[in-house]
């Protein structure tokens, strides 16, 4: 398997990486009654890094990170009950907002130990047709020619405009802080 810095040589110093399969992303909420999630089925990524060595992850800076976008279809968020699925891409307007997206904008802080690094960033996610700047905290582990991206992401659906969903004439009120929980391991092109 090639290493970053072996790949580096590619297109003027920029490597562009490949979302593996076995992804992991769950969306994680309450209500007065109970918890429930839904699964993220299908992530789309387009992952741009400028060159590194990986043999010495203190040289990783935020200019290494040139671009990371993420895209995920309404109808691939399901969870184990078709009711919940249905009214969560009724909630998410999916039939006019089909996508979700999130685009970093910048790496605000980073400190690296080990193979490992805690960065802080900032980035919209659009959800419902509605754009949210958010803050972040993500763990990245560097293994193997590999980068995995890894936290829990606190949002809330009024973020989105989303007023959150009530039943039974208001008994029973979904809450309106949810988590996204998610591991995402990417890899260069050429290692697939």
């Amino acid at each position: 398997m090639l290493s970053f810095a072996q790949l580096s040589t590619a297109q003027n110093g920029e490597m562009q990486l490949t979302l593996d399969q076995g992804h992991e992303m769950m969306i994680d909420g309450t209500s007065n009654i109970r918890d429930w999630d839904a699964q993220v089925n299908t992530i789309n990524t387009t992952f741009v890094m400028n060159e590194f060595d990986i043999s010495d992850l203190s040289s990783l800076t935020a200019d290494h990170f040139e671009t990371l976008e993420l895209s995920i279809p309404v109808e691939d968020i399901e969870s184990e009950s078709g009711k919940l699925t249905k009214n969560m891409h009724k909630y998410l307007k999916g039939d006019d907002h089909p996508v979700i997206t999130f685009n970093l904008s910048s790496i605000d802080s980073m400190s690296v130990d080990g193979n490992t690094a805690t960065i802080n960033a900032t980035g919209i996610i659009n959800a419902a047709g509605v754009d949210h700047e958010t803050s972040m905290t993500v763990q990245a582990t560097f293994e193997n020619g590999k980068v995995t991206f890894s936290g829990t992401q606190p949002l809330l659906m009024t973020d989105f405009g989303i007023d959150p969903p009530t039943a039974l004439f208001g008994t029973i009120r979904a809450r309106d802080e949810i988590d996204i929980i998610y591991s995402l391991t990417f890899s260069d092109n050429a290692s697939i």
